[in-house]
């Protein structure tokens, strides 16, 4: 019994032993598994990170090459309205020219057939007949005055003729640069619309790429601090700079202070007039309510209204067609004007004592940084850069790098 029973435990045992195994194997075999899904779904969140990332490469090559396209178009409409005005006012010219030319050769004629019908009466005649020398001198001296009106009068007309011949080289050549002007326009609406189908395609497939999963958020996200990092180094580099001008107004006063002290010291004056400091951009001096729209159009979306579950809006969306000029609310500096991804071609003007602009989506920026601007001034060109699908222009102003609401600012 002693035996059977030891056998029976030990075939326990085994048996235990095989199915510990057994279940051990079927958790390892499940756990690589999990661990292989694991691999294989990193592997996919990387392509797809790889992928948006040449996306975004490519969207902002293709929206570059349409703001430089645009921006040279652009220039080129300018130059044909320039042209067409300048056409205009020599065609204007001409006829006025053309009817001068008629009147001074009516009155030349006139003076003809009036010199005709006098000069029948020659000086010798005149004796002839016995006249007063008295008689005869005013006569004379008549026919001496009709002589120098008709000189007058050829000279008038040649230099009318002369006048019309430039007006016609001038027009001949005016037309001839607007006709090559109109080929140009031609050939880089061409390119433009080209590189736009291209822009599209880019953009419709970065699109589709965001839609999966949170990528959409993570890129508004990673958007977002890029601009942030861009206001903050353009603050770092307005702040420099005004230093500068502060320490360089500051140095100038005390060079002007010394020179008056020395000035009294000898008995005379310097003679100079007081440095007086200048603030830069005057954007914070101008009231509430008074700044004009970068542009007119319907507001899309605003300030403070929720763009997704965790994001707001820090501007204004305004609704406008691909094309249209956009304006500097203010005079100011750019500091910034380059293509950021989620914003697409991005302008930042500085306006002084901490007030920005910023101007984004556009299809062209028009300057560059360090320009000055003039408010009311063309600066750039509304589009749908940045992936966007709807063209329109993104508005921002902001004080010491915080966005704060525009609409109180602007005319109503």
């Amino acid at each position: 019994m002693g035996k059977k029973r030891l056998f029976a435990t030990l075939v326990l045992l085994s048996t235990g032993l095989m199915i510990g195994t057994f279940a051990w194997a079927n958790d390892s075999k499940e756990l690589k598994n999990v661990q292989g899904q694991i691999a294989s779904q990193q592997q996919d969140l990387q392509q797809q990170k790889n992928k948006l990332k040449q996306l975004q490469q490519q969207l902002a090559k293709d929206e570059k090459a349409i703001s430089a396209m645009a921006r040279e178009l652009n220039q080129t409409q300018h130059k044909l309205k320039d042209n067409e005005t300048a056409l205009a006012q020599l065609d204007k010219e001409h006829k006025q020219l053309n009817q001068q030319a008629k009147q001074q050769q009516t009155l030349l004629a006139e003076q003809l057939r009036a010199a005709y019908q006098n000069g029948r009466h020659d000086y010798l005649k005149l004796l002839l007949n016995g006249q007063d020398s008295t008689e005869i001198d005013r006569l004379l001296h008549y026919y001496a005055h009709l002589n120098e009106a008709r000189a007058d009068a050829l000279h008038q007309l040649a230099r009318t003729r002369e006048q019309l011949a430039d007006n016609r080289r001038q027009a001949e050549q005016s037309r001839n640069q607007l006709n090559q002007l109109l080929t140009r326009q031609q050939s880089e609406q061409e390119k433009l619309s080209a590189q736009q189908s291209k822009r599209s395609t880019t953009a419709k497939q970065l699109n589709d790429a965001l839609s999966k999963g949170s990528q959409r958020l993570t890129s508004l996200q990673q958007a977002a601090g890029n601009l942030e990092r861009q206001i903050k180094l353009a603050l770092e580099k307005a702040a420099r700079e005004q230093a500068a001008r502060e320490r360089a107004e500051r140095d100038a006063r005390e060079a002007q202070e010394r020179a008056e002290q020395a000035a009294r010291r000898s008995g005379g004056s310097s003679g100079r007039t007081p440095v007086v400091a200048k603030l830069s951009g005057n954007f914070a001096g101008l009231a509430k309510g008074t700044l004009p729209w970068p542009l007119k159009g319907p507001l899309v979306h605003r300030f403070g209204t929720n763009r997704t579950s965790q994001l707001q809006w820090k501007g204004l969306l305004i609704s406008a067609p691909v094309g249209k000029e956009v304006s500097a609310i203010a005079n100011g500096q750019i500091v910034y004007a380059d293509w950021l991804s989620g914003f697409g071609m991005v302008m930042v003007i500085d306006h002084g004592k901490g007030y920005m602009s910023l101007y984004g989506h556009n299809q062209s920026l028009l300057l560059n940084p360090g320009d000055k601007v003039k408010s009311g001034q063309p600066i750039a060109l509304s589009g749908e850069s940045g992936g966007q699908e709807k063209s329109g222009l993104y508005f921002e102003i902001r004080y010491q790098g915080s966005a704060i609401n525009p609409l109180p600012w602007l005319k109503s």
